[in-house]
Order: structure tokens, then sequence, then C-alpha cells
């Protein structure tokens, strides 16, 4: 077994852990309303995943919670929510939401080397702040993502829940499958994005000036950031038709807002530090989101 094997069936372990605290405290720890019980049960999901981070020293112990936890949280909808009183329109919101978690998941796997690996904005701040390091690190690298998640989330319970199955829809059926359609896309952008990296990072004779333009990324710097953007304003949409109200779409427009004023300019100034010619070229020549 090798190395990152032996990280993988770790890691694995972790998030075993890491699930089993989840359900106990979604059974154990009551405040009289399902949608805070979930929350109460993701946040302590998240400190044990802290817990593990600090235990490991690497933070992206959590990365794989951002993909994993959606896919968890729709397990436990089917289970707790009348999973068995769903409908076409249910089975195909959770087709995408599967189909998304579980590719960007083995993408996270195929692509993550092992301990030995932090990713490089979690570098730059524990360089950065040093002691004060693990304030952030719960903070602002743990708690803030699954918030964010988690209200991205949210609304899709009032597509879920089974009570919702008999008010039916506010919006018209095809208003729904907008929603879905936009969010299977984005799920096959990522794929797209994330095939052509790995492509790229195991090219013959890689120069440290290379940049990555084929495919997909030809036609946009980011284009795993613009299918994240799309799964999860299809998540609103589709919660939108089932009665969900309008602020059920925040946590989306907060994901957007993270990914355009946090993500991709960390992601362009690292870029610019380490291939600026290469870099300044790419940047005049390619849309910064957008494919056109």
């Amino acid at each position: 077994m090798t190395s990152k094997q032996k990280a993988l069936v770790e890691i694995t372990i972790i998030y075993i852990i890491i699930g089993i605290s989840g359900v106990l405290s979604y059974e154990y720890i009551d405040v009289g309303n399902r949608i805070w019980n979930m929350f109460i049960a993701d946040v302590v999901m998240t400190v044990v995943c802290y817990i593990f981070s600090v235990i490991k020293k690497n933070t992206s112990t959590y990365d794989a919670y951002w993909s994993v936890i959606p896919f968890y949280l729709l397990v436990g909808f089917y289970f707790y929510l009348g999973g068995g009183h769903w409908k076409f329109p249910q089975w195909s919101a959770a087709f995408v939401i599967s189909f998304w978690s579980w590719r960007l998941t083995l993408s996270w796997a195929r692509g993550w080397p092992g301990w030995h690996h932090e990713d490089f904005r979690y570098e730059n701040f524990r360089n950065k702040f040093g002691k004060g390091f693990e304030p952030i690190n719960f903070l602002a690298l743990h708690f803030y993502p699954t918030v964010i998640v988690f209200l991205s989330f949210w609304g899709m319970i009032y597509v879920f829940d089974y009570k919702s199955l008999f008010v039916g829809m506010k919006q018209l059926p095809f208003y729904f499958y907008i929603g879905a359609l936009m969010s299977f896309i984005g799920g096959i952008f990522e794929l797209l994005a994330d095939n052509e990296l790995d492509k790229f990072r195991k090219r013959s004779n890689p120069q440290k000036s290379d940049i990555l333009r084929t495919g997909i990324w030809g036609k946009s710097r980011n284009p795993n950031y613009l299918g994240e953007m799309m799964f999860w304003f299809g998540l609103a949409i589709m919660a939108y038709a089932y009665n969900a109200p309008w602020y059920a779409a925040l946590g989306s427009v907060g994901m957007w807002a993270m990914f355009m004023f946090a993500s991709i300019p960390l992601k362009d100034a690292q870029m610019m530090k380490n291939r600026p010619e290469a870099f300044k070229k790419y940047k005049e020549e390619v849309s910064r989101v957008l494919p056109f």
C-alpha cells in the first residue's frame, strides 16, 4: 500500500467518525426545530473535523467536507423527511446532488497527494498569522464554509420533505427542472475542468511557466468555480419552485460572493506570483469566469 493509499484509508476513517458524530448529534440534541437540529449536527461534525485538522496539523483535512456533507445531508433527508414518498422531482434532485457530490469527492481524492500536502492558502495563513492562526483556522477555514454550504443547501428541505409533496410546486414544473439542469450542467463543467487539470498535472516535461488553457480552460480561467456557482444557484431555483422563501437563495449569493471576491482573487494572486508573464497574457486573452 502506497503512502497516498494509507492516507486515503486514514481520512476515510476520519470522515466515518465525523459522520457518526453528526448522527448522534441529530438524535440526541433536539431544539425543537429540525432545520436547527440539522445545522447543529453540521456544526458538531465541523468541530470534530477541526479537531482532526489540528491533530494532523493540516487544514486540508477539511477539504473533502465541502463535497461530502451535501450528500450526507441528502441521505439524512431520505431517512428523516419521508424518502419513501419521494417522486420523480425529488429523485431528479437527488441524482443531481449525488452526481455533484461523488464527482467532486472523487476528483479531490484523485488530486490529493497525501498528508504532506496542504492547500497553499492555508499555508499562507499559517505563515501570516503565526500563533494567531488557530482562531482563523476554525472560524474562517472550517466554520464559515460549513455555514455557507448549509445556507445554500437548506432550501432543499422544501423539495425533499414529504409534506411538501402534498402542497406541490408554486411554479410550473419546468421551472424546477431548469434549476436541476443548471446544477447538472455545473457539475459537467467541473468534470471537464478537473479532467483537463488532471491531464495538465501529468504532462511530460513540465515547466513552471506552463499555463493550462486547453479545453474549457481556454474559454474560462475558472471553469470549476463557474460550475460550482451554477450548481448552487440551481439548487436555489429548485427550492423556490417548492415554496421555499426568497431568502433561501441568500446562501447561493454568499457562495457566489466567496468565489468572486475571495477564492478567485487569491488564486489569481498566486498565479501572478508563480507565473507572472504567462498568467498576464492568459488573463488578457481568456475570460475570468464566463466562457465568452
